[in-house]
């Protein structure tokens, strides 16, 4: 199917005349959709591990359109258009290989319905630039003044802008005694009480212990970044959720978003406890609060943490269910793609050395979430 590149003045007749039948498809990184983007227009949350499990190539469509309304309307053939964009690349044809955009554009190439596919020139920051008046920004808060006009002018912003998509609803039941959220869902007391939490474990760089003492707390001070070492807090995340459990209590784990650190802490719980591979715990974690995203050196640190679960007796005296075995062709293939990837960026921590992984398969649609499969 061809590909046609359009300017910003073509997309706004589109937004004015034809919104209806268009579909504006955001490839930027979640927190910069969430923070401004074209009004109407739907952001690809593809993951690391999707990403490299495809290389580039065509992934399913649900991936690219998370919108089940959207993605309807475009199966049934009501969408004329799609209109893909990134952060500013002037033409598809200067997109990378492995890029969101290129992997968004190639998925839709393989669609049959007639639907146009279109790349924006300039991507965002040209459109923002011309037509800010079409987009929707969420400002950020002014830390000048005294703390009393911070809060002011914070209550303001959270009532006069919409809630970025990860703030939505409440956080999110992993285990029984165990919840995913952000840092919002952390300083709502009814949604802390509605859910009996009493404890809450912070992974973020901000220290945000609530004023009232009636929750247990702990802070665990991690960057989002390519170069934090995540997998040393591990066994210390882990027995505090431990405590809270055996005391009889409920710990919510959030960072400030949820979609990159505290997810990685709860995917590293359920591997040591359950004895579950990565494969199985991410897909556990999507399926439950779908935007997560662990940042690609997170990844790498949880896949050398599988290696470490597997090679240790179980956490906990359970009949294991029997699971699918590795391949070996995939475990290598998924290895060497993080061993080339840190290599030329002079980064050693031990966690690469030597990682393993099973992750060999697509999302699981029909995983089933309990009881959680464990392995032999």
């Amino acid at each position: 199917m061809k590909v046609s590149s359009i300017d910003s003045r073509r997309l706004k007749k589109i937004i004015r005349k034809e919104c209806g039948t268009c579909l504006i498809v955001d490839c930027r990184p979640y927190l910069s959709f969430t923070n401004s983007s074209i009004n109407g227009s739907i952001n690809v949350n593809l993951n690391s591990v999707v990403v490299r499990r495809f290389r580039g190539g065509p992934v399913p469509l649900q991936f690219v359109i998370p919108d089940e309304s959207a993605l309807y309307r475009l199966r049934e053939g009501s969408i004329s258009a799609v209109v893909a964009l990134d952060d500013r690349t002037s033409h598809w044809q200067k997109l990378k290989k492995d890029s969101v955009a290129q992997i968004v554009i190639n998925t839709l190439s393989h669609l049959t319905n007639g639907t146009s596919i279109c790349f924006l020139k300039g991507g965002y920051e040209n459109f923002h630039s011309q037509y800010p008046e079409l987009c929707t920004e969420v400002k950020t808060i002014d830390q000048s003044g005294t703390e009393t006009e911070r809060k002011v002018s914070c209550h303001t912003e959270m009532r006069s802008h919409h809630k970025p998509d990860y703030d939505q609803g409440k956080p999110v039941e992993i285990l029984p005694f165990l919840y995913l959220g952000s840092a919002y869902h952390a300083s709502r007391q009814d949604y802390l009480s509605d859910l009996h939490i009493t404890a809450l474990l912070n992974v973020s760089r901000r220290d945000l212990q609530p004023a009232k003492s009636q929750y247990d707390y702990k802070w665990i001070p991690v960057e989002d970044s390519h170069m934090a070492d995540i997998s040393s807090h591990f066994q210390e995340a882990i027995q505090f959720i431990d405590q809270i459990k055996q005391s009889g209590g409920k710990v919510l784990v959030h960072c400030e978003a949820g979609i990159s650190r505290s997810p990685t802490i709860c995917m590293a719980y359920i591997m040591r406890t359950q004895r579950l591979r990565l494969d199985a715990a991410f897909d556990i974690i999507k399926q439950r609060r779908s935007v997560i995203s662990p940042n690609f050196s997170f990844m790498g640190q949880l896949l050398q943490y599988e290696s470490e679960v597997l090679s240790t007796a179980p956490a906990h005296a359970v009949t294991p269910e029997p699971a699918t075995p590795c391949a070996p062709e995939s475990a290598s293939f998924f290895a060497n793609d993080f061993t080339n990837n840190f290599s030329t960026k002079n980064y050693e921590p031990s966690v690469f050395t030597l990682p393993t992984s099973c992750l060999h398969s697509p999302v699981h649609h029909q995983f089933k979430l309990s009881p959680i499969t464990a392995l032999p």
